[in-house]
């Protein structure tokens, strides 16, 4: 009996200790659910702020995509504009082109056909008739000679060039014979025989219209045939006694080439 009533005695006691501490441990447990809360709160605001972020850099990168995408359909269409106004120049260039090659092979036709002509007085010259009684003006000849040299036919202008000089060694055509002669030798890299009818220009007609430009000839030859002092030499006497011509002054040029002032 006296058991029981301290047992009713205690239990009191007991029940509210009791109670007291499970509040505790709950408060304990509201807390550290509440920070954890707070903690995945935090975690949460972060993350939602790097999407922010992200979101807002894709944004960016669209409006320049769709920028650059503007700028390229504006550059298409203004190129496709710019070819097709190229195309219409090039098609009236090309127009205009076929007219100037229409007209040019019109000319050559007109230029062959002369050409033509004059190959065949050539070839008259040549061979007189009969009506000429076998005489033929110097002129003629020298005429005749001069046409194949212009035209390119250096070895039937050395032919004519050599049987002027023989048959009319004083007409006043023969120094221009003399020198065509040596420029139809130089034209086909015959610089020996070029140099010797360059002499022929220079000790006959030292005073004549081509001596210049035959010693300047003569000179280039004998660079042409690697003898450089003689080449020099004649460089230097074409200075001195033609000090004014155009050919001192390329000889000038040539020696300042080769290093001599």
């Amino acid at each position: 009996m006296k058991k029981l009533l301290l047992i009713l005695m205690f239990s009191p006691a007991l029940l509210a200790q009791s109670t007291r501490e499970e509040i505790v441990r709950l408060q304990s447990d509201v807390l550290q659910l509440q920070s954890q809360i707070r903690m995945l709160q935090k975690t949460i605001d972060e993350q939602n702020g790097v999407i922010l972020s992200l979101l807002e850099q894709l944004n960016d990168q669209v409006a320049e995509t769709r920028a650059e995408q503007q700028d390229v359909a504006r550059t298409v269409r203004s190129q496709t504009s710019s070819q097709e106004s190229t195309v219409n120049q090039l098609r009236e260039e090309f127009g205009r082109m076929s007219a100037q090659l229409g007209d040019m092979d019109n000319r050559m036709a007109a230029i062959q056909r002369r050409l033509e002509e004059n190959q065949v007085r050539v070839q008259t010259l040549r061979n007189p008739g009969s009506s000429l009684e076998g005489a033929v003006e110097p002129d003629r000849i020298y005429s005749a000679s001069y046409n194949d040299y212009l035209m390119g036919n250096y070895e039937l202008a050395i032919a004519g060039f050599q049987d002027f000089l023989s048959d009319f060694p004083d007409s006043r055509y023969a120094d221009n014979a003399a020198y065509y002669l040596g420029d139809s030798y130089f034209r086909q890299g015959r610089f020996e025989q070029a140099v010797q009818a360059f002499d022929q220009v220079i000790n006959l007609y030292p005073k004549g219209d081509k001596t210049p430009v035959a010693y300047y000839k003569k000179a280039v030859s004998y660079e042409s045939l690697q003898k450089m002092e003689s080449a020099i030499d004649t460089y230097k006497r074409l200075s001195a006694l033609f000090p004014d011509s155009p050919e001192a002054r390329l000889a000038q040029e040539e020696l300042e080439k080769l290093g001599i002032r």
